[in-house]
């Protein structure tokens, strides 16, 4: 486990080398055991994604392990500068430039061009729900698989008028919504304000 998440903090790092000058503070509180990340924008692996802000990430204990219920479940928050409400098209434009590029990076740094070949373009599906938005992705697995998977994901929003900023909340997981595993975002808080 260790191992890959220091593979994961230098892949993130060699690929999302701005800062903003230094690392930005979290928006996020989760258990110990999840591991975190922060990426600021714009994303090294996908630089067509024109925001200003950063990522914060929390993989829940078992996003890395293929036998594990929580396999690639994992949380992501974005803190950006205020943007236009999100809509089904922009969500799903921006989801499929991410992984394609998170996709074809990871690739890149592994120098395997045999997987390289196998890459299709993400397809992504959502639609908006009277909490946020639910959709459907259809990603590579650069990390473990090395196959495509399917993630469900749930979004929600919170527009931040007075700061100008903006926060989009993902949760994700191959599993179906009506899965148990879905009960542990629970754990996923979000500590940022809007003032």
């Amino acid at each position: 486990m260790s191992k890959i998440c220091i593979s994961l903090f230098l892949i993130f790092s060699i690929i999302s080398p701005h800062v903003f000058g230094q690392k930005p503070e979290t928006i996020l509180r989760a258990p110990s055991n999840w591991n975190s990340e922060i990426i600021a924008f714009p994303l090294g692996f996908a630089p067509q994604i024109e925001l200003e802000g950063f990522e914060d990430i929390r993989f829940a204990p078992g996003w890395s392990n293929m036998e594990s219920e929580e396999f690639w479940t994992y949380h992501f928050s974005w803190y950006i500068e205020k943007e236009e409400a999100m809509t089904e098209d922009f969500l799903a434009e921006t989801c499929n430039l991410y992984y394609d590029g998170l996709a074809r990076a990871v690739l890149e740094g592994q120098s395997d061009s045999t997987h390289i070949n196998k890459l299709q373009n993400t397809i992504s599906l959502f639609v908006k729900t009277k909490g946020g938005f639910s959709g459907k992705m259809r990603v590579f697995d650069s990390f473990f698989t090395k196959d495509y998977i399917t993630l469900n994901v749930k979004v929600r929003e919170k527009i931040c008028e007075e700061t100008n900023k903006q926060i989009v909340s993902f949760d994700l997981s191959p599993k179906s919504f009506e899965d148990k595993v879905w009960e542990i975002f629970k754990d996923v808080q979000l500590i940022e304000k809007c003032e």
